[in-house]
């Protein structure tokens, strides 16, 4: 009987993801949109509320902070090294009041010359306002100089 509960606990998420895939996608795509346009629009303050109060940020070559203040200051340190980011959503895969989100970001001068690029992994928790990001990290796949 217990291998019977057991199968049926981790059965249900999948049947749930199963039916919720594609919604999931489109509002976890939709918040890493949202995401993209503040960070290049230069709204630090924009890309911060996109964050649960608790969140951390694990940017490269920057302690983790946690938290709005910190997130915030991480987030205009980076904003003023001057790329545009485009961020691709490859995978979304959603258990209970989180989700996770995987793709690959691509930084550009406003001029287009390549400045950096590389994968980035962010842990969604689910809230009262929606899904927000609580926990988010990116690494560069460019060699270092």
């Amino acid at each position: 009987m217990a291998v019977g509960v057991l199968a049926l606990t981790l059965a249900l998420p999948c049947k749930v993801l199963a039916q919720n895939g594609g919604e999931l996608h489109a509002q976890i795509e939709k918040a890493a949109q949202a995401w993209q346009k503040a960070y290049n629009g230069g709204d630090a303050a924009g890309v911060t509320a996109l964050y649960t109060k608790d969140a951390t940020l694990m940017a490269p070559g920057a302690e983790p902070g946690t938290g709005p203040g910190a997130i915030q200051a991480l987030i205009e340190a980076d904003i003023k090294l001057g790329g545009k980011l485009t961020l691709t959503t490859e995978d979304v895969v959603g258990f209970g009041n989180y989700a996770v989100e995987t793709g690959k970001w691509v930084a550009n001068s406003p001029d287009g010359k390549h400045l950096d690029h590389g994968p980035y992994i962010v842990v969604y928790k689910r809230t009262d306002g929606g899904w927000k990001m609580y926990q988010d990290i990116w690494n560069s796949s460019m060699p270092k100089q």
